[in-house]
C-alpha cells in the first residue's frame, strides 16, 4: 500500500515525528517523578501537618498509601543452593517494564507510512531518538543538589538507581540501532556510509557508553572506585561530545543534559567557596583516629547557635547551616586534589561544627587513614625531641584543610506529626540517625516547655535502637548519647545498646559508663540510674518494628527511620511491610539511608 505522504517530503516528516516521541520519553519520565513527589511525599507531609493530637486526619489516604506500600515494597529472594539472597521490588520492575512497554511503542507508532526506506531503518533511526530522550534525565539523576529527591519525594540512593537502569535501557536501544543501521549500510554495499565523520564519531561515542554502562557494575566499583570514578567523568565527557556531533537533531537533548549537570556543578562550587571564606577557620580542620578503622573529623562553620532556614534550603545546599541527617562531599586535598566524597553530618547545626564519622574502607578513606597515622608519628617525634612538651598542641588531633560541597539529602517526612518514632542505627549509622533522633527530641521538649500541641501528638513515644560491635565503639557519638539522655526524663524517650561481639560477662560495667560519662558532669552515675540498656546479641529487628505497631491504632502513625548497610535497611523494610499487613496497623512510615 502505498503511502499517503508524498515521497519528498518522508524525510522532514520523519525527523518531525522523531523529534516529537524523543521528547515526549523525556517529558513522561518527568511527569511521573512529580506525580510520585506529589502522592507520595508532599500531600502526605501537608496531611500529617493538620493532624490532631490523637490521631490523622484524611484515614482514607493513609490507608491508600498503606495498601500501595504493601504491594510495592521489596521482598527477599533467597537464592537456591546459598546461603545468600537478593532483595526484590515488584514496583520497580512493574515500572521498569511499563517504560520499555511506553518505549517500544514509541519506536513503532507511525513509521508503517513513511516508506522511503526499509521500514527497519526507519524503526532504527526511530530507537535512536527515542534513546536520547532519556539522556537529559540520566544526567539529572547525577546532580549533587536535590532538585529531582526534592519534586520526586525519592532518596538518593533511589534516584542512583534510577540513572543506573535508565542508561542501560538506553545502551540497549542505542546497540540495536548500531547494529541495524549497520546492517542497513552494508547491505547496500556502501561502506563509506559508516566510515564518513559523522558516523564515525557515533561509533566513539557508542564505544564510550558501552563502557560507562558495563564499567560501572559493582564488582569493578569495588574493585577501585577512585578508577571508576576517573573513568566515569572522562568517558561521558567523550560520549556527550561525540553523541553532540554524531546527529546534529540529538544536539538539543545533549544541550539540557550537559547543561544541567555544569549548572549543578558550578552551583556547588560557588557555595563550597562560600563555606570556605565564611568558615572562621579558611577551612582547616581537626582530625582524630578514633580506633584502627575509625577517623573524626570536625569542621567549624559558624559561631555555636547560629541557624537559619530559606526557602530556597528546599533544592539548594544551605549556607553556613545543615539540617540533621544531612551529607557532604568532602575533599582532602593533601590526600587527593581532585576528589569528594559523601560523609553523613553527625552534629547539629546549632553546635557549629560539621562533625564527620570516617570508617577506613579502600581508597580515599584507607590513604587518609595512613595519611593521618604518618602525621601521628612525625608527632610523637617532636614530642619526644621537646621532652614532651608540645606548644599550642592537642595530642592525637591533626590539622589539615579540606573543602566540601553541601550539605544534601535528608527529604525526609517530618518526625515531630508521628505518634512513635523508631529509629535504628547499625555501626556507623548512627551519623545519621543520632542528629534526626537528637534534633526532633529538642523540638519535642521545646513546644512540651510551651504546651504547644498543635498538629502534633501530645506524648509521642521515641525509641533508640543503637547496634554495635564493641563497647569501645559507643565513643563514636558519646557526646550525642548525653545529650539524648539528659532529654530522656522529659520525654516518653528508650535508648538501647546492642553489643554483638561482645559477652555481658567479659565486659566491665564500670569502664562502659566510664566511656559514656567521659566528658560528662554526670561521671558518677550507675548502670540503675541511666536510662540506657546495654543487650549482648543482635537485635530482633522484627519484633521491636511489630510491638512499636501494635502499641497504636489504625488512626495513628509510626516511623521507622534508619542507616545502615543495604542488607540492613532492606530488612527493615520488608519488616514494615509486614507490621503493615497486621489487623488495625497504624500507617508506618519508613525511610532509610544506606552507606
Amino acid at each position: 500500500m502505498a503511502s499517503s505522504i508524498p515521497f519528498d517530503v518522508q524525510y522532514f516528516v520523519e525527523k518531525s515525528r522523531n523529534n516529537k516521541y524523543e521528547w515526549l520519553v523525556f517529558l513522561i519520565t518527568i511527569i511521573l517523578l512529580i506525580l510520585h513527589g506529589i502522592l507520595f511525599h508532599w500531600i502526605p507531609i501537608y496531611l500529617r501537618s493538620k493532624r490532631t493530637e490523637n490521631s490523622l486526619n484524611n484515614p482514607g489516604y493513609f490507608k491508600f498509601l498503606k495498601t500501595w506500600d504493601i504491594w510495592t515494597s521489596c521482598i527477599k529472594l533467597e537464592i537456591p543452593g546459598t546461603k545468600k539472597s537478593i532483595y526484590f521490588q515488584p514496583s520497580v520492575v512493574l515500572l521498569g517494564a511499563l517504560f520499555l512497554v511506553i518505549n517500544a511503542v514509541f519506536c513503532f507508532v507511525e513509521t508503517v507510512d513513511l516508506d522511503y526506506l526499509p521500514r527497519y531503518y526507519v524503526v532504527s533511526k526511530r530507537i535512536s531518538k527515542v534513546a536520547v530522550g532519556s539522556l537529559p534525565t540520566i544526567m539529572l539523576a547525577i546532580m549533587k543538589n536535590d532538585l529531582l529527591t526534592s519534586i520526586s519525594g525519592l532518596q538518593h540512593d533511589r534516584i542512583t538507581f534510577l540513572h543506573l537502569w535508565l542508561g542501560r535501557i538506553m545502551w540497549t536501544m542505542i546497540t540495536i540501532h548500531f547494529i541495524m543501521a549497520c546492517k542497513y549500510w552494508l547491505g547496500l554495499d556502501f561502506v563509506i556510509m559508516i566510515l564518513i565523520p559523522p558516523q564515525i564519531f557515533g561509533m566513539m561515542a557508542y564505544c564510550s557508553f558501552f563502557l560507562l554502562t558495563w564499567a560501572s557494575l559493582k564488582f569493578i566499583r569495588n574493585l577501585s572506585f577512585d578508577v571508576f570514578l576517573l573513568q566515569h567523568r572522562v568517558l561521558s565527557f567523550i560520549m556527550l561530545l561525540m553523541t553532540f556531533f554524531h546527529n546534529s537533531g540529538n544536539r538539543a537533548a545533549v544541550l539540557i543534559a550537559v547543561h544541567s549537570v555544569v549548572l549543578d556543578r558550578v552551583t556547588s562550587n560557588i557555595i563550597s567557596f562560600v563555606h570556605k571564606r565564611k568558615s572562621p577557620t579558611k577551612g582547616m580542620c581537626s582530625f582524630e583516629v578514633l580506633d584502627e578503622d575509625t577517623m573524626s573529623i570536625d569542621i567549624p562553620i559558624h559561631e555555636a547557635g547560629y541557624t537559619t532556614s530559606a526557602w530556597y534550603t528546599i533544592f539548594l545546599p544551605r549556607v553556613s547551616c545543615w539540617k540533621p541527617g544531612q551529607h557532604i562531599y568532602l575533599c582532602v586535598p593533601k590526600v587527593n586534589r581532585f576528589q569528594f566524597h559523601p560523609f553523613t553530618i553527625a552534629s547539629l547545626e546549632e553546635s557549629g561544627n560539621m562533625k564527620l564519622l570516617v570508617r577506613k574502607q579502600k581508597g580515599f578513606t584507607k590513604r587518609l587513614m595512613t595519611k593521618l597515622k604518618k602525621m601521628e608519628e612525625v608527632e610523637m617525634s617532636n614530642f619526644e625531641d621537646n621532652d614532651g612538651e608540645v606548644e599550642n598542641r592537642e595530642m592525637g588531633i591533626h590539622k589539615l584543610k579540606v573543602t566540601f560541597t553541601g550539605p544534601y539529602g535528608a527529604n525526609h517526612q517530618n518526625f515531630l506529626r508521628f505518634d512513635s518514632v523508631l529509629f535504628l542505627a547499625a555501626g556507623s549509622g548512627g551519623a545519621f540517625v543520632f542528629p534526626v533522633a537528637l534534633a526532633l527530641l529538642k523540638e519535642i521538649d521545646l513546644r512540651n516547655s510551651k504546651s504547644d500541641f498543635l498538629h502534633r501528638p501530645m506524648n509521642p513515644k521515641i525509641k533508640l535502637i543503637w547496634s554495635i560491635q564493641k563497647k569501645e565503639n559507643i565513643r563514636w557519638f558519646v557526646d550525642q548519647l548525653q545529650q539524648i539522655l539528659q532529654l530522656s526524663n522529659s520525654i516518653n524517650l528508650s535508648v538501647t545498646i546492642y553489643i554483638t561481639q561482645e559477652v555481658e560477662e567479659e565486659v566491665d560495667d564500670e569502664k562502659l559508663m566510664d566511656i559514656l560519662y567521659h566528658s560528662s558532669s554526670s561521671h558518677n552515675r550507675t548502670h540503675s540510674d541511666v536510662s540506657i540498656e546495654f543487650v549482648f546479641k543482635r537485635a530482633d529487628v522484627a519484633t521491636l518494628i511489630q510491638k512499636q505497631s501494635m502499641k497504636l491504632n489504625q488512626s495513628q502513625a509510626l516511623a521507622v527511620c534508619s542507616c545502615g548497610s543495604p542488607s540492613f535497611t532492606n530488612s527493615i523494610k520488608i519488616h514494615c511491610n509486614s507490621a503493615r499487613k497486621a489487623n488495625d496497623s497504624p500507617d508506618i512510615y519508613c525511610y532509610t539511608e544506606s552507606f
